[in-house]
């Protein structure tokens, strides 16, 4: 698969989602929840850093759980994050029997409540590509967007345009 192709694949799957105009993480985070009738947990794991793997989305019986490594900004962050919930958009975790890798990680989780892994390290695949295109054009969305953000002191635009 090449861009443009993973490009058309994301836009539809965005469009299919139908966020409003003035989208924000946890707004996306709370209509993932409603859609997929579950919670969905977000944790930074230390034991990432310095590791290929930057994010991993953990599919089990009950829930859904995002981890994540250490993030050298709130925007780093932000798009690891938006990378597991595109997956989650993409419907991938119907397609991808996952690994192991959590578990040395997570040790006190139960393996049995672990249905499905997906972990982010490359862009190497189809599956992976199309997520981040998609995490892009959510964090495009979002950076796009009035809501959320601190009005301005003194109504700097008004004064200097």
């Amino acid at each position: 698969m090449n861009y443009r192709d993973a490009r058309k694949i994301a836009r539809k799957a965005e469009h299919g989602f139908k966020l409003p105009r003035d989208a924000t993480l946890p707004f996306i985070h709370a209509k993932l929840e409603r859609q997929r009738g579950r919670t969905i947990t977000v944790a930074e794991v230390p034991d990432l850093s310095g590791t290929e793997l930057c994010g991993v989305w953990l599919v089990c019986a009950d829930r859904d759980i995002v981890l994540h490594a250490p993030a050298r900004s709130g925007w780093h962050r932000q798009q690891i994050i938006l990378h597991e919930f595109s997956h989650m958009i993409l419907g991938h975790d119907l397609e991808n029997g996952g690994s192991t890798q959590w578990s040395s990680l997570l040790p006190d989780l139960d393996g049995e409540r672990v249905l499905r892994t997906l972990a982010r390290s490359s862009y190497s695949d189809n599956a992976e590509l199309t997520a981040e295109t998609l995490a892009d054009q959510l964090a495009t969305r979002i950076i796009n967007s009035d809501a959320g953000t601190m009005p301005e002191p003194l109504a700097f635009r008004k004064v200097f345009g």
